[in-house]
């Protein structure tokens, strides 16, 4: 008998190939899903990722070598103590961003809204000097030789909405077709009154008025001498 065979020890299972940890698997998929969710209530799995990468670091280093995945708790462990950390500072920033940018949007839509009436006074002025002082009776006499059709649309869509719901009918409305686009109702009406305008009633005379919701609380006015202003929505509930 061969002594160099028989002296050769069986294989053992010490010798296998070690098996990936399912612990470092876990805390490395819930790292990175914590972290890039952190908008979205992400420091739950990032929680649930710390437990499983500090759990796999010991039992790896406790295995004797029969497992693996060290690497991968300590990117599990790193992605989701980053989201731990960044979560509270990202609620800060946005609790003090909403409601600046949401106040900036309001303050934008009102000087637009001003904007828009001075451009239908201007208009209806060109109108009223084409027709013998004779005001215009609705927006389509309007159409076409005093404003563009697009120009007429852009100056009568309401502009009340928050940033919130502005972004959600802009969505809306990108994902209708043209044949299934509603249009909305005029934000603005003419204010029937009597042409030529009596000299001490000057400045005094309201010729388009904004019409706007009652959650609305100031609408938008223009008198007969072109000022253009805001007074409280009297619709207001």
């Amino acid at each position: 008998m061969n002594p160099s065979i028989a002296a050769t020890p069986p294989s053992s299972s010490s010798s296998a190939e070690p098996r990936l940890s399912w612990l470092a698997v876990a805390a490395l998929l819930l790292g990175l899903l914590g972290f890039a969710t952190i908008l979205l209530l992400g420091i739950i799995p990032a929680v649930i990722a710390l437990i499983c990468g500090h759990v796999a670091l010991i039992k790896i280093k406790h295995s004797r070598q029969k497992l693996r995945g060290r690497l991968a708790a300590i990117i599990g462990l790193i992605a989701g103590y980053a989201t731990v950390l960044l979560t509270p500072l990202l609620a800060i920033g946005l609790a003090v961003a909403i409601p600046l940018i949401d106040s900036s949007h309001k303050q934008n839509q009102e000087r637009s809204r001003l904007d828009h009436a001075s451009e239908l006074f201007r208009s209806c002025e060109t109108y009223t000097r084409d027709h013998n002082e004779r005001y215009p009776e609705n927006w389509e006499q309007l159409r076409g030789r005093y404003l563009s059709p697009t120009d007429l649309e852009r100056l009568l869509k309401p502009q009340h909405d928050s940033l919130w719901e502005s972004a959600e009918k802009m969505i809306d409305q990108l994902s209708r077709s043209d044949d299934e686009k509603t249009e909305s109702t005029p934000a603005f009406v003419l204010v029937p009154h009597e042409r030529p305008i009596l000299r001490e009633l000057e400045g005094s005379v309201m010729v388009i008025r904004e019409i706007a919701p009652p959650d609305v609380e100031r609408i938008v006015v223009v008198y007969d001498n072109g000022e253009t202003t805001m007074i409280a929505n009297p619709n207001r509930e």
